[in-house]
């Protein structure tokens, strides 16, 4: 039994190349979505169809400069990142060693089928009670928290990658009995990536927005007590301005692992096509 690989054809790297071109018209189109909504906020405010604590646009944009001025923002939004990547780190390695072992060994797929699909279903927040019990209102209970939020997406998309062999390709290892070193990295890795990949963007999106609430309900130092203490003193401009950079952040290191995800992995895309 033999296997062929197949070069892309000109077309088809021709067609890699242009679409790693930007597409001008698309950003213009979500530029102008982004200030059609902006005026409209504006517009609801003025009008008051909104609620009168409600900021108007012109309010946070002057919230976010001032914030961007504040030793206080930083050191939160520094604390904040902190606890959101460790937790994330820990996700992704965690998530990843079980995943591709679960999916791997087919009894440990089928005996924890019902737990992991309870986990991922479960309400993290839930256990935050427990948490700050054993471990008080500090760093680690945060990192902590991440983590039980995060490692889900990491942990299913890697149980689904490492299901995706083909049988062709899994007979042609055992009657050449390939190493299970060399098995692991130029079989089962490749074969997983996409979806390994997507589950730890995925869980990046999720560490930002667990960490921020959870300072948020426990008033850990971070971007969420900020939240908080804006709130309190009835700053909601700079609430929302603390919303925005927690919602930018996230954003960011989505769209960073996504343009990571099409450079590194340009091949899944070739062979999609």
């Amino acid at each position: 039994m033999t296997l062929e690989m197949q070069a892309p054809t000109p077309t088809a790297v021709k067609a890699g190349r242009v679409g790693s071109k930007v597409n001008w018209g698309l950003t213009l189109q979500r530029v102008l979505a982004l200030i059609i909504i902006l005026a409209l906020w504006q517009v609801a405010v003025v009008v008051g169809l909104l609620p009168s604590i409600t900021p108007g646009v012109i309010e946070v944009f002057g919230a976010i400069g001032a914030a961007l001025t504040m030793p206080t923002f930083w050191a939160a939004l520094g604390q904040t990142l902190t606890a959101a990547t460790t937790g994330w780190l820990i996700s992704c390695v965690v998530g990843v060693t079980l995943g591709l072992l679960i999916g791997t060994i087919r009894p440990l797929d089928r005996s924890t089928s019902v737990v992991v699909e309870f986990g991922r279903a479960f309400p993290t927040i839930a256990l935050m009670p427990v948490v700050m019990l054993m471990l008080g209102a500090t760093m680690t209970m945060e990192v902590t928290m991440v983590v039980l939020a995060s490692v889900w997406p990491v942990l299913v998309q890697a149980i689904l990658g490492s299901r995706r062999l083909d049988p062709a390709i899994v007979d042609t290892v055992q009657i050449f009995r390939i190493p299970r070193a060399l098995w692991f990295r130029r079989v089962l890795l490749p074969s997983a990536m996409p979806f390994i990949a997507t589950g730890i963007r995925i869980s990046a999106s999720i560490s930002i927005l667990a960490a921020v609430g959870v300072e948020v309900l426990t008033q850990v130092p971070g971007l969420g007590r900020l939240i908080t203490l804006a709130q309190e003193a009835q700053r909601w401009d700079m609430a929302f301005a603390y919303l925005f950079f927690a919602g930018l952040f996230g954003w960011g290191i989505a769209t960073l692992l996504a343009w990571g995800e099409k450079s590194l992995l340009a091949w899944n895309r070739q062979s999609d096509d």
